[in-house]
C-alpha cells in the first residue's frame, strides 16, 4: 500500500512537470521569461528612480549639456605711459559640450570643452617722439581688430536644483584654461598676444524637462580673462577681457 501511494505521488509530480514543461517554448531555456520579465522590471524601475531623483533635485551621477550661444567681449587695456586706449567690444560665438559629474552624492563637478570666440577691437594710443625705426602703426593711432577664438576647458563647482518637476535652476563657478587657436599676431603689427587665457567663469542656466531625459536650456556666462595677463609690451602693460555670452542648448540626464 506504502509502495502504491509512493508511486502515485511520483506520477503526480512528473506529470504537472511535463504540463508546465509543455506550456513553455520548448526551444526556450527554462526560466528564460522569467527572467526577460525581472530583468525589464529591474531596468523600468531604475530608469523611474533617476527620473524621480532628477525631478526632484536630488543628486544625478552624470548628465551632459550641448550649447549653442553668442557673446560680447570687451578688452579692458593698460598702457604703461597712462593713455587711453579706445575699447571696442564685439560679438562672438561659443559652441560646446558639458559634463557634469557627482561625486560621492556630495560634490557636483564639470568640465568640458568649448570653442569660444572672444575676439575684440582697441585703437593703439599714439606715441609720441618717433624713431626711425619706428613703424607707422606704432607711431600714430590706429584702429585695430584683435581676432581671438579659443579652445577653453572649465574645471568648475556646479550647485542648484530643480525648482519644480520640470524646471530647474543652476550655478556653476570657477577657472578655465583658454588656449588660443587663431593667431592675432600675424594679423595686427605682432602686437605679442597670448596663446594661453587662464580666467574665471560664472554661468547661470535654466532647464526645461520637456521629455525626461532630456532638457531644453537657456542661460548666460560671464567670462573674466586674462588673470595671467594676456599681453605685455613696450607701450601695453595689461590685458584682460570681460565676456558675456546668452546661449541655449539640450540637456541629456543618465
Amino acid at each position: 500500500m506504502k509502495a502504491f501511494a509512493k508511486l502515485l505521488i511520483a506520477l503526480l509530480v512528473l506529470s504537472y512537470s511535463m504540463n508546465a514543461y509543455a506550456e513553455r517554448d520548448p526551444k526556450k531555456p527554462f526560466g528564460q521569461d522569467e527572467f526577460k520579465v525581472n530583468l525589464k522590471f529591474k531596468q523600468d524601475h531604475e530608469k523611474a528612480l533617476k527620473e524621480f531623483n532628477y525631478r526632484s533635485g536630488k543628486p544625478v551621477a552624470f548628465y551632459l549639456d550641448f550649447q549653442l550661444g553668442v557673446g560680447s567681449t570687451t578688452p579692458n587695456i593698460t598702457t604703461t605711459s597712462g593713455a587711453v586706449v579706445k575699447e571696442e567690444a564685439k560679438l562672438g560665438y561659443t559652441v560646446g559640450g558639458l559634463a557634469y559629474v557627482n561625486i560621492f552624492g556630495i560634490l557636483n563637478f564639470t568640465t568640458g570643452l568649448s570653442f569660444d570666440g572672444k575676439s575684440f577691437g582697441f585703437q593703439k594710443p599714439s606715441i609720441t617722439g618717433s624713431t626711425t625705426s619706428s613703424t607707422s602703426s606704432d607711431t600714430s593711432a590706429k584702429s585695430g581688430y584683435l581676432p581671438a577664438n579659443y579652445l577653453t576647458i572649465p574645471l568648475l563647482l556646479n550647485i542648484g536644483g530643480m525648482v519644480s518637476d520640470d524646471v530647474g535652476l543652476w550655478f556653476t563657478g570657477g577657472p578655465y584654461m583658454g588656449f588660443l587657436l587663431s593667431q592675432p599676431s600675424n594679423t595686427y603689427g605682432n602686437i605679442g598676444y597670448k596663446n594661453f587665457d587662464l580666467g574665471l567663469d560664472a554661468t547661470l542656466t535654466a532647464n526645461y524637462v520637456f521629455l525626461y531625459p532630456f532638457s531644453v536650456l537657456f542661460g548666460t556666462t560671464f567670462k573674466y580673462g586674462g588673470l595671467n595677463n594676456l599681453m605685455s609690451t613696450e607701450s601695453i602693460q595689461k590685458v584682460t577681457t570681460n565676456n558675456f555670452t546668452f546661449f541655449s542648448g539640450v540637456r541629456f540626464a543618465l
